[in-house]
């Protein structure tokens, strides 16, 4: 919240419960309980959220480390294999993405650590957010697009 990034209580079934919340005290006084409630961000001016389909996501993921960047984005695996990871907000056409990518729209919850779903206890990769810079949109997505562009090279196509 102290980068402007909205939260939201949501149930362990990670529906929203609650308001968007953008007051710092506030939101204390809504976690700062013996059993806090889940935790949801949206997308906003100050981070973009995405959901990378599985194949493209975990090897664009090795791409973009491969590169040995300085600011690592947040990445949390979902059950089905999708992950979601946060960005900066793109400042022009990003160009083509992957096949499956997605922009998480600003008003959509996404739940994240520290939360524990029905699916059990969500895990970041980044576990410094909201603390640390985020990546280039672009640094990132054009990662997943060569991973995928790669893939579909040796393997034909997508799961």
């Amino acid at each position: 919240m102290e980068r402007g990034i909205p939260v939201q209580a949501a149930t362990i079934a990670g529906t929203p419960d609650g308001s968007w919340i953008t007051d710092v005290d506030t939101a204390r006084a809504v976690w700062d309980v013996a059993e806090p409630p889940n935790l949801a961000i949206t997308s906003c001016p100050t981070v973009a959220i995405w959901r990378l389909p599985r194949i493209a996501g975990a090897y664009g993921k090795r791409l973009y480390e491969q590169d040995r960047p300085g600011i690592w984005p947040p990445t949390m695996k979902l059950p089905n294999g999708d992950w979601i990871t946060c960005t900066l907000q793109p400042e022009t056409d990003l160009g083509p993405l992957a096949t499956g990518l997605e922009y998480i729209e600003p008003g959509t919850p996404v739940v994240i650590p520290p939360s524990t779903t029905v699916d059990g206890r969500l895990k970041w990769d980044g576990s410094k957010f909201p603390l640390h810079p985020l990546p280039s949109a672009g640094a990132v997505l054009s990662k997943v697009l060569r991973a995928e562009e790669e893939y579909v090279g040796l393997h034909g196509q997508l799961d």
